[in-house]
């Protein structure tokens, strides 16, 4: 009897122990896709659009705060190698074509399931990029070119040669785009309406040295921010310079930044597989947290959530991964807070998402308090049982010794 009692009180005890555990919200969720993820853009209203290089191609349509697809996007089997999202919700799609000499950039309306036409572009990869005006930029890395599609338009409606190997397009309010030329380690400059670099911004000193310059972005300030892989820092570009005003260190071969609405910089970074945080004004890295594999490209939405894509060596072997504001603003303390975790269930989650994150503790004396009661109820229970079952055991022992 006692040993039944004895055991009621320790389960009892375990399960008050688990349900007075502070609770901890995930600063980051996996969104599952079935496929390889190379791309990825946020419209307005949270939705993410991911890009399938994987088989069968297509974008993956995830609702705002969703973990998975809530529908596909046909792309005709084709595989996907850029997305750009207009300002009128239009998205364009780069598109692998079964043509050996071009490659296509699909458009598709807004809320439609499927590619409405086709705007044949010259082979390679292409990154796009989608002005204000609604005018889309294609980077061709074979030619050293760039294609531009005018708003709504059918065909491409110009080329305008760039520095060697293409890499990423951003494009400012006033419509000038800037191109990072990879091979070249330069910035091409191509103001709205143009059909030729007015332009060339050398990011080293020695002309023909490249520093492998990437990812690109346009700040608020109008400052351009290019990452640089082999020098693993980012580049500063001020408004009509033709070289770097400035550096920010950013180590593990910096790959792809991005602004969010706060007017924070978000770079990832292959080899050291982080997402580093740098704020506004600010010349170093406020913070950085660890990413699901080798990082690639990433998105930021209007909420300062970003989703991260780490491709994969691997045909489906890529992930896609959602990190929400707060923990980029705080890792270290969503760290800390994940580690005070006590029980089998904190484990469990710690084991599936390395950082976790604290809720906001409510005033004292507040209904909030219970769990905190509980848990000193649940010690209680699991000390009775513990004295029960070890006068329990002493009983026994006094038994057997008198029988023998």
């Amino acid at each position: 009897m006692n040993y039944r009692w004895a055991t009621f009180t320790a389960v009892l005890g375990a399960v008050l122990c688990f349900g007075s555990a502070p609770a901890v919200a995930a600063p980051n969720e996996a969104i599952h896709i079935d496929g390889t993820p190379v791309r990825a853009v946020i419209a307005a209203d949270g939705t993410a659009l991911l890009g399938n290089y994987g088989q069968g191609g297509g974008v993956f349509v995830v609702p705002s705060g969703a973990t998975s697809p809530s529908r596909t996007i046909s792309t005709g089997g084709h595989r996907v190698t850029g997305l750009a999202l207009a300002p009128d919700g239009t998205l364009y799609v780069a598109l692998v074509d079964d043509a050996p000499d071009q490659d296509t950039v699909g458009v598709i309306q807004a809320d439609a399931a499927i590619v409405e036409r086709t705007i044949p572009v010259p082979t390679g990869r292409h990154p796009l990029a989608a002005g204000p005006d609604g005018s889309v930029y294609v980077a061709n890395s074979t030619g050293n070119t760039v294609s531009v599609i005018a708003p709504n338009g059918t065909a491409v409606d110009r080329t305008v040669e760039v520095g060697a190997g293409p890499a990423e397009i951003a494009v400012a309010k006033d419509g000038t785009a800037f191109v990072s030329n990879q091979t070249a380690g330069t910035v091409s400059v191509i103001p709205a309406g143009a059909d030729t670099v007015t332009r060339t911004i050398e990011l080293v000193s020695d002309a023909g040295t490249s520093k492998e310059p990437h990812g690109i972005a346009v700040g608020p300030d109008g400052n351009v921010y290019v990452a640089n892989i082999k020098s693993s820092d980012v580049a500063v570009i001020k408004p009509g310079a033709d070289t770097a005003a400035s550096r920010i260190y950013v180590g593990g071969g910096p790959q792809d930044v991005a602004f969010a609405p706060d007017g924070s910089l978000y770079v990832t970074s292959l080899l050291t597989q982080e997402l580093s945080v740098i704020r506004p004004h600010a010349n170093e890295v406020g913070s950085a947290i660890p990413t699901d594999g080798g990082p690639g490209h990433l998105a930021v939405a209007p909420d300062g959530s970003v989703i991260v894509i780490s491709p994969g060596s691997a045909p489906g072997g890529g992930s896609v991964v959602r990190y929400s504001s707060a923990a980029l603003a705080n890792p270290q303390g969503s760290t800390e807070a994940a580690a005070s975790a006590s029980g089998a269930g904190a484990a469990t989650a710690m084991a599936t998402s390395p950082d976790r994150e604290a809720t906001t503790q409510p005033a004292a004396g507040s209904q909030s308090a219970l769990p905190a009661v509980a848990g000193g109820v649940a010690a209680a229970f699991v000390a009775v049982a513990a004295w029960s079952l070890v006068k329990g055991r002493r009983r026994k022992a006094r038994s057997a010794a008198g029988a023998s």
